[in-house]
Parts: C-alpha cells; sequence; structure tokens
C-alpha cells in the first residue's frame, strides 16, 4: 500500500506526493530504477537534490537508467539526447551514427520532495 501526501502549492492547487524510494537508497550521481503509481521511473541525485522522471527515453523508448549524468542532465545511452532534470526540455538532440534527428517530444519529470528519509514525487 503507497502513501499518498497532499499539499498545497503556493498557487492554491494541490498536489498529491507519493514515496518512490527511500533517500538513502538513491546515491548522489546514481541512476535507480523505481516503480509507483503504477509506471516505471528513474530517480537520481545531483547536487544533493533528487530528481524523478520517466524511465524510458520518449524518442525509442531506452532505459535512461542506462544512461549517464552530465551535470543536472541526464544522457540517453543509445542516441545521446541530453534532457534537463528541471524541466526535462531536450539540450542535446538524439543522434544514431551519423544520422541526426529533431527530437519531437521533451522528457517526463516530476516535482520531487524529501521528508522523512523518503523521496516524494507529485505523479
Amino acid at each position: 500500500m503507497r502513501s499518498r501526501i497532499v499539499r498545497e502549492t503556493e498557487t492554491g492547487v494541490s498536489m498529491s506526493y507519493v514515496k518512490v524510494a527511500n533517500s538513502a537508497d538513491v546515491a548522489e550521481g546514481a541512476l535507480v530504477p523505481v516503480e509507483a503509481g503504477g509506471e516505471k521511473l528513474l530517480a537520481t541525485r545531483v547536487g544533493g537534490t533528487a530528481y524523478v522522471t520517466q524511465r524510458k527515453c520518449p524518442h525509442l523508448g531506452f532505459n535512461l537508467c542506462k544512461g549517464r549524468l552530465e551535470g543536472e542532465a541526464l544522457v540517453c545511452p543509445l542516441h545521446k539526447a541530453k534532457f534537463d532534470l528541471h524541466t526535462g526540455r531536450i539540450e542535446r538532440d538524439p543522434k544514431l551514427l551519423f544520422i541526426g534527428m529533431k527530437a519531437k517530444s521533451d522528457l517526463r519529470t516530476y516535482p520531487v520532495k524529501e521528508e522523512d528519509g523518503a523521496i516524494l514525487a507529485a505523479l
């Protein structure tokens, strides 16, 4: 059974947070596969801040947990597309071998809070 925490944002909109991982299980620079709310997600930590994103690349569906971090960006291991962890926006378009492509979609990211040793995301 998952626990939900409901918070009101600065704009007065309620957001429902669900636990996706224990804080101790997501080390600095690690790309950790997690599941919550029926979704396959990726949790990571950069500069002490936790981030949660969709696990599959939005272009070809490759597992981003096999990718790498470049600063505060996540890089797809298949075609090297680079996504901003804050916004999910594409920072570098995908490229396979010598074929450059134009990205059509950004990476889905989720609002995150850490409380009582848990990483919570608004799914």
